[in-house]
């Protein structure tokens, strides 16, 4: 219990290490006109906060003032969303003070109270200009906003003003409090536990009822006892039974406790400490949050894994776009038409498709990050360089997306070079030739959002017409596309896509009139000022004029699969693991995906549910697949739903949906939020007995991590934010398999031996004093001596059976991982079933019993065993039974280990030796009561005869049982077979 304490302790105070290195982070903040140097803890709304590219930002902060030219930095968000993409930060719109006139000028800002939400911010400032009552407004959105833990680039510093602080920032209030996450081993250690108490409760009640029985008898006729002792007396009877409650408390294993702690920290130092798990192009090893979990890994039933950045490496590549009724394929710097089997250069193509490149370099939110904002220096060498590699490291996106499809386009010698005070510049290089600088007046930005699934942009071509482009997904243009728009088709072709895996976008777009731009100006700036329902207002200004467009086509992105994805799966599969996956993807996609790393088999029967809400079609829909479930036995059976249905499902019908989930051996769930995640797993975590994992690595995982009984995060490239709410971290997806087929394996079967030996261990101890109450007129002594009892526990069998089981490996590695199935083996704590129990239970009765009687009548005839014709005492009678239980129970230990090391057979001798040394100093003490009786006892040969036979008598058992274990049973063919 004190090491328990200590190694929580150590914890507690390393996380308070951690919380006052955050607290205590100088910051420079700018008070009266002075820069000081003060802690983060100290900060205070409405400071002007200085950060540079050395610290993170240590609270929520409207930026007033960057030393770019722009005015703008650049993020990067991996702490909060584990996106590593740097993302723009803008100051205010026509907020153009200089650093000196924004510490002296006065303003007010006034923003929406603290939210978690990460991605929505409303507020406005209001500046007094020229001595005017009636203050210039400039609305803030989350564009404006520099959150807490983001990490600044670009610029040498910026300034900004404290907003939200302390425990009421973004990043705090998506902290939360999730409780501790116990181990299923708890259930079956305390279900031993309590099945021990219950026996030495029954063995202390028989044994008072047999001394009762003999007091009765006995006592009377023993007339120099004295008066006869009040025995019914409710003190007596108290004090008569918690004697032998003290007296086999020995069979209870506290100590235990103390050992599984040992044997957990050794756990998560293995895994830590394993090169498998080592990922050198991240400098990452296994990151272990939660050591009293390591059992359970290798008790998982069904696995909850996200897709893109967990199955996916989140690596976009331009492959594909349809325009025209054709289809192209981008090869290097060219565009190929399998319909005409051509190769054809963007600059020679029709204007069809270079409208459709047009609108995809200019119809972004991307930033191009650079060291000068002067651009006019670049050589025409660079600009082929760019068109040649198709790779700009500038470009800083919040999406992969947006990046990919602009590395595409300068492929193709359309090169997005940046927007400088709203105007954007394209480069057209095509063959070779440069045909000058195009700029475009950027007038508006409709932002992308999860609800209209598509983002747009206002722009004023060199000839002063106003276009509004716009891209999405599918559902969300082709319906507002004109009726004489080729949607069908294009919606056919996207479909394809789909199929084959790819991110689909459709791209589209319309002309504005100047009227039309100027109205919808004005209602934007009304709804962007309000702090209540601003977003719900600004959609329903877009939604005004998102309409009428001239589909332009689609596009397809690849997202490459993690390296091993497929067969980390099938391994999985087979170890018995029921995988879902859960992602916002769509469900054409997220099915190709599947297919692809092998998580829904080609022979699958694959059933789908899609946007069904009525309970009716539901049910019968699941009684069809329940159906269908039962009489395709040969079949996998696989499980495709969208977010909608999902709802329903968890709404009307969660027991029937469950069961049937259950039986089917892959589940898709597509369109998902990551509360859906959060939801799907608590309903399955709480509806059932499996034990449940995560897997995830970015922020939107962390609540689908947390709820589970085992949260998996991939840290890496990806940020940290899931690894970091995880109870382990690993940095690759196939790293999975060893994870649990390996680790899991060795950890449930070391702790589950543990248990095991300690319940027999103690059994043994005890049995024999147990049996001693019937010869020594049930007088609750103890037959050893105390030095005995004190060392049991800690020398004589401690250090032998705690190291095989931090150490013993059943099968070796390459077995585990080539025989997943064996896996199975120890699913649901089948090591620890009460069967187990029983058995070792009943090896520990009979060796109890052989060992005490075989002494009894050595003793019982003829005492005299000593060479110089003494009779042997009290002591010597325990003596013998505890030498022999600790050579039994060493030499056991050496009979069920799998695999004995040099080390381990040194410590099952050194503890008989350590038996043999202490008992033999103590016994030189003349003060103790086993003074000179081991130099007899080592020197009598009836006594040694009894400690060879009887040793062997009771290992007997064990080596039969090992023999044909291992000549018939232990093999892992023979294991798979019995699966």
């Amino acid at each position: 219990m004190i090491v328990t304490a200590l190694k929580e302790g150590i914890e507690d105070y390393s996380r308070s290490k951690n919380d006052r290195s955050v607290n205590s982070a100088k910051v420079t903040v700018i008070r009266n006109g002075k820069e000081q140097c003060i802690d983060s803890e100290y900060v205070q709304q409405g400071d002007l906060v200085v950060v540079t590219s050395t610290s993170y930002v240590p609270c929520d902060l409207v930026l007033l003032y960057s030393s770019s030219a722009r005015n703008i930095c650049f993020v990067n968000t991996a702490n909060l969303d584990g996106e590593t993409n740097l993302k723009p930060i803008f100051a205010p719109t026509n907020y153009t003070y200089d650093l000196g006139d924004i510490v002296s000028h006065l303003v007010h800002i006034i923003c929406e109270r603290p939210t978690p939400d990460l991605y929505k911010f409303n507020g406005r400032i209001e500046t007094h200009t020229n001595g005017t009552d009636n203050p210039e407004v400039i609305p803030l959105t989350i564009e404006n906003l520099l959150l807490r833990g983001v990490r600044i680039r670009g610029p040498d510093r910026v300034v900004g003003c404290a907003i939200y602080t302390g425990m009421f920032t973004k990043l705090q209030l998506n902290s939360r409090y999730t409780g501790n996450k116990s181990a299923s081993s708890e259930h079956y250690i305390n279900k031993f536990i309590i099945a021990l108490i219950v026996g030495m409760v029954v063995v202390v009640l028989i044994l008072y009822l047999m001394e009762r029985q003999k007091v009765s008898e006995v006592y009377p006729t023993i007339y120099y006892l004295g008066p006869p002792i009040e025995y019914n007396a409710i003190w007596q009877i108290f004090e008569d039974f918690l004697s032998f409650l003290i007296l086999f408390n020995y069979m209870v294993p506290i100590s235990m406790y103390m050992n599984i702690e040992l044997y957990r920290v050794f756990g998560a130092l293995f895994m830590r400490s394993d090169i498998h798990l080592y990922d050198e192009e991240t400098d990452q090893p296994c990151g272990v949050n939660a050591s009293n979990l390591n059992e359970d890994l290798g008790q998982i039933n069904i696995l909850f894994s996200d897709k893109t950045g967990t199955l996916t490496k989140n690596q976009m590549i331009f492959l594909k776009c349809y325009v025209n009724g054709h289809n192209y394929v981008l090869q290097n710097s060219q565009l190929y038409c399998p319909d005409r089997d051509e190769i054809y250069e963007l600059g020679a193509m029709d204007a069809d498709v270079k409208i459709l490149f047009e609108a995809l370099a200019l119809c972004h939110t991307v930033e191009v990050m650079s060291s000068s904002d002067d651009k006019s220096n670049e050589t025409q060498s660079e600009k082929d360089s760019l068109v040649t590699t198709g790779i700009i490291d500038r470009y800083q996106a919040s999406s992969p997306d947006e990046k990919a499809i602009l590395e595409g386009c300068a492929k193709l010698g359309l090169i997005f070079e940046g927007t400088d005070n709203n105007s954007m510049r394209l480069s057209r290089i095509f063959n070779g030739q440069n045909y000058g600088v195009v700029q475009y007046e950027r007038l508006h930005v409709l932002e992308f959002s999860s609800e209209r699934k598509r983002m747009s942009i206002i722009i004023r071509d060199e000839m002063g017409v106003i276009w509004l482009y716009s891209k999405g997904a599918e559902a969300s243009i082709l319906p507002r596309c004109k009726p004489t728009s080729p949607t069908t088709e294009t919606d056919v072709q996207i479909t394809q896509y789909a199929k084959e895996g790819l991110r689909t976008l459709a791209v589209a777009r319309r002309r504005l009139t100047e009227d039309e731009f100027v109205t919808f100006v004005a209602s934007c700036k009304e709804a962007s000022i309000q702090l209540t329902d601003r977003k719900e207002l600004l959609a329903l200004c877009y939604e005004t004029i998102e309409v009428d467009f001239d589909l332009l086509g689609a596009t397809a992105l690849e997202d490459a699969l993690q390296d091993d994805v497929d067969k980390t799966l099938i391994a999985l599969q087979e170890a018995g693991l029921k995988i879902w996956v859960l992602t916002g993807d769509n469900v054409e996609t997220t099915f190709s995906i599947g297919r692809a790393c092998k998580h829904i088999p080609e022979i699958a029967e694959v059933h789908f549910l899609i946007n069904i809400t009525v309970c009716e079609a539901l049910q019968k829909r699941l009684n069809q697949i329940e159906l269908g479930i039962t009489s395709a036995t040969s079949k996998p059976t696989c499980l495709v739903i969208d977010g909608i249905t999902v709802s329903a499902l968890l709404t009307h019908l969660p027991e029937q949906f469950t069961d049937v989930a259950l039986k089917c051996k892959a589940v898709l769930c597509c369109r998902l939020s990551p509360l859906q995640k959060s939801e799907i797993v608590m309903h399955i975590k709480r509806s059932s007995q499996h034990i449940t994992a995560a897997i995830g690595d970015g922020a939107n995982d962390v609540s689908m991590i947390q709820e589970a009984h085992i949260g998996i995060g991939i840290s890496g490239v990806e940020g940290k934010q899931a690894a970091r709410s995880a109870d382990y971290a690993i940095a690759k997806f196939f790293m999975l398999q060893r994870l649990l087929l390996v680790h899991g394996h060795y950890n449930n079967e070391r702790l589950a031996f543990m248990v095991l030996f300690y319940c027999y261990k103690n059994l043994i101890i005890t049995g024999c004093m147990a049996l001693f109450q019937v010869y020594d007129l049930y007088s609750a002594t103890s037959v050893y001596n105390e030095l005995f009892l004190w060392l049991f526990d800690i020398i004589y069998i401690s250090f032998s059976f705690t190291y095989l089981a931090m150490s013993d490996k059943h099968y070796s590695e390459s077995t585990l991982l080539r025989f997943p199935t064996l896996y199975k083996a120890i699913a649901h704590n089948k090591l620890t079933s009460w069967k187990s129990f029983l058995m070792w239970i009943s090896i520990g009765a009979l060796q109890t019993v052989i060992i005490f009687y075989f002494a009894y009548a050595i003793l019982y005839d003829n005492n005299i065993v000593f060479n110089e014709g003494q009779t042997a005492d009290f002591s010597t009678f325990g003596t013998m039974l505890i030498m022999v239980l600790v050579i039994v129970g060493n030499l056991k230990v050496l009979l069920v280990s799998h695999y004995m090391s040099y080390l381990n057979f040194a410590f099952i001798i050194a503890s008989i030796l350590a038996f043999i040394l202490s008992t033999y100093l103590y016994n030189l003490d003349s003060s103790s009561t086993l003074y000179y009786v081991y130099n007899m006892f080592l020197s009598s040969l009836p006594i040694w005869l009894y400690i060879i036979i009887c040793t062997i008598v009771c290992l007997l058992p064990d080596f039969l049982m090992r023999a044909i274990n291992d000549m018939f049973l232990d093999k892992p063919e023979s294991t798979l077979v019995n699966l």
